[in-house]
């Protein structure tokens, strides 16, 4: 074990810290991402909105296939804030990214599901 040195700083403390970004950065990104999350989120509670407009209802089934697609955007922008919290700008962009992806996936998959269970009724 070595001594350190009066006012010199382990080398643990500066490696930590080459990773984080400026706050406004991060809040910037988080905020530009967030808006297209808000826009999947948005979408679904319009197709709720058009269904029963329209007169028609959900089963249960229905609701429960609506309420993971209205939950699944804000989710998955959970895990790419999460798991961007240490990382570089282009990780960062690259999880918020790969999580808008996996939300559209999960909402088109989650549509024709509520279609195969005959979660709409007349």
């Amino acid at each position: 074990m070595t001594a350190v040195p009066a006012g010199a700083e382990p080398e643990a403390s500066t490696t930590a810290s080459t990773h984080t970004l400026p706050l406004w950065l991060d809040v910037t990104l988080a905020v530009v991402f967030g808006l297209f999350y808000a826009f999947d989120v948005w979408e679904v509670v319009e197709s709720i909105v058009q269904l029963l407009g329209i007169g028609l209802s959900f089963t249960a089934a229905g609701w429960a296939v609506m309420i993971v697609a209205l939950l699944a955007p804000l989710g998955c922008f959970a895990a790419a804030f999460v798991l961007g919290r240490h990382r570089g700008i282009l990780a960062r962009i690259a999880l918020y990214f790969g999580g808008l992806c996996v939300s559209a996936a999960l909402f088109l998959s989650l549509t024709v599901l509520l279609g195969q269970l005959g979660g709409v009724v007349v």
